[in-house]
């Protein structure tokens, strides 16, 4: 399956018509602003349509706009005309949209994301807070969520500056983040761990790499939290300032991080193997940033 942005693609009128075919008013609502040209007027210039694809059929839709159907507010980023085929429902592919939505908030310098939705339960499954109830423009009930769009370990307190200028945009440790989304990949994971990588779980197996390549750019040491299953789970410490950037590969589980255990690179680059996946994604950053 591929997300693709529908002002981007070779064939929007195809898709168009995928559109059209939408058992659901609020699809064909949004079939109407596009044929219509009126999208953009309505959601802002920079709103974006972006289509889970698989083949050619249709599985998932949502927009990123900067406004939605609620009157009246300041708020912004969102999230909104969610909806999956019926043919797709109950496989959590509305997350890859989700993960999608939130990282392009975050490159626009957002670390809040909103939706205006009237269902109950179904935001809350991927992390989102209802806020309020409200009205839409129709003078229909609406509930609005807030969802961070950023969801690793420490990143409320990862503003520690970076010390060297070799990567260029990378100013503190929500940055790097915002550049490894982009080349974590299954050739960066642990080896062991490749067979279970996917773009929605893509900082499995990077923790190592990831935090020695933090502690270049900002200093600092790296310290591991043991596991059950063996081995440990690195981490960064700068000073006072802790953050986890591949933490979420862990889910719902809640790390004990303490400074008992500092991690060496001498010691785990004595794997060959860890060594050449932390100077891949080393090169990986440098040419993203350089471009």
């Amino acid at each position: 399956m591929v997300i693709i942005d529908y002002f981007n693609t070779v064939n929007p009128g195809f898709w168009l018509s995928r559109l059209s075919q939408c058992d659901w008013t609020g699809g064909q609502y949004l079939h109407q602003l596009l044929k219509e040209g009126r999208f953009h007027a309505l959601c802002g210039e920079k709103a974006r349509v972006l289509l889970l694809t698989d083949g050619t059929k249709l599985v998932s839709f949502c927009t990123y706009a900067e406004r939605d159907d609620t009157p009246d507010t300041d708020l912004t980023p969102w999230m909104g005309f969610v909806y999956t085929a019926p043919d797709y429902r109950g496989r959590r592919l509305m997350g890859r949209l989700i993960a999608e939505v939130k990282a392009l908030a975050r490159e626009d310098g957002y670390d809040t994301l909103w939706i205006s939705t009237g269902e109950t339960g179904l935001y809350e499954k991927y992390g989102a807070e209802y806020v309020q109830d409200a009205k839409d423009m129709r003078g229909n009930d609406s509930r609005i969520y807030r969802m961070d769009t950023y969801g690793f370990y420490g990143w409320k307190t990862a503003d520690v500056p970076a010390r060297i200028p070799d990567y260029p945009g990378i100013r503190t440790p929500r940055d790097l983040y915002n550049a490894l989304w982009h080349l974590w990949k299954r050739e960066t994971c642990a080896p062991r761990m490749q067979e279970d990588w996917s773009k929605e779980n893509r900082t499995l197996g990077q923790c190592s790499i990831t935090a020695f390549l933090a502690q270049d750019i900002f200093g600092g040491l790296v310290y591991g939290v043991p596991l059950d299953e063996g081995g440990y789970h690195c981490f960064n410490v700068v000073g006072d300032t802790w953050f986890d950037l591949t933490s979420e590969q862990f889910g719902g589980r809640e790390l004990q991080y303490s400074l008992k255990w500092e991690q060496l690179r001498h010691d785990h680059f004595l794997k060959e193997e860890k060594r050449a996946r932390y100077e891949a994604l080393r090169d990986l950053l440098k040419e993203y940033t350089n471009r």
